[in-house]
């Protein structure tokens, strides 16, 4: 991996640590089908743009932490893959060395 690909990756798990603190307090609202406004966890970090998404759907892409939802367009073929699309966001999922940052700083690892 060259040093933009570990950059850009690194620059996903930030937002996806932001997005974590959401969903928390999300979840103590105890109200899973309300739409909640996440941050975009593309790996641009001039980005700011949110992501309508209920709480179950969002935890339905945290299953597995090489996954990240972003804005449509906002995916990078060369450290992943689009697996879902919808109107508002897309789920990637990371590849390579791309996937091993991902998992290795993922912020629910040291929850468990």
């Amino acid at each position: 991996m060259d040093a933009r690909e570990e950059r850009l990756a690194r620059n996903e798990t930030l937002f996806r640590s932001v997005n974590e603190n959401i969903e928390d307090a999300a979840a103590s609202s105890q109200i899973d089908e309300h739409v909640f406004e996440f941050f975009c966890e593309c790996s641009n970090l001039d980005c700011t743009l949110v992501i309508p998404l209920a709480v179950a759907d969002y935890e339905r892409v945290r299953s597995d932490p090489t996954q990240f939802v972003v804005a449509p367009g906002h995916d990078l073929p060369e450290v992943e893959e689009v697996l879902d699309r919808r109107d508002d966001f897309q789920v990637v999922k990371k590849k390579g060395d791309a996937a091993k940052i991902a998992a290795a700083e993922d912020p629910r690892r040291a929850r468990t």
